[in-house]
């Protein structure tokens, strides 16, 4: 492989993915990362409640970035921040209906997006290909560490 060839895929597949996710929600008023954190809202709501603090983890994302798609998504109605009882200072994130109608056509897009991608790879490969391309996130997330050091 050519130098370079890894992000250059990477972007390649990114967009790509990017694309079909936005064509698929087009009308909703909703972004794919919006619906990724949908997603998981969604998911980790059934164990307990879900804070900015969480998607910030599960998405390696800075706190900012986090507070502003969060607002972004409460002023557009897909959630609802609730005071935690004991401690008003943390909210919890509660999704609206509308947000639970996205997360199943966002789903059903993901699922069949996944299947598409991998169709070519056996499973051994997929589950190389995942762990490879969480390496590369785990030495990025590193990278952006030691840059902070400079």
């Amino acid at each position: 492989m050519g130098k370079n060839e890894i992000g250059k895929y990477i972007q390649i597949v990114s967009r790509q993915l990017k694309r079909n996710m936005d064509e698929t929600l087009n009308g909703y008023s909703v972004t794919g990362v919006q619906s990724m954190i949908i997603g998981y809202i969604y998911k980790k709501s059934k164990k307990g409640e879900v804070f900015a603090k969480d998607i910030e983890e599960e998405f390696e994302m800075r706190k900012a970035s986090v507070a502003g798609i969060v607002q972004l998504m409460e002023n557009n109605g897909l959630i609802i921040r609730k005071a935690k009882q004991g401690d008003c200072r943390l909210k919890s994130i509660v999704l609206t209906p509308k947000a639970l109608q996205i997360e199943k056509i966002a789903k059903k897009q993901i699922d069949t997006t996944e299947k598409e991608m991998v169709k070519e790879m056996t499973k051994e490969e997929q589950e190389i290909f995942l762990k490879l391309l969480k390496k590369a996130s785990y030495s990025l997330c590193n990278m952006d560490e030691k840059n902070k050091e400079i």
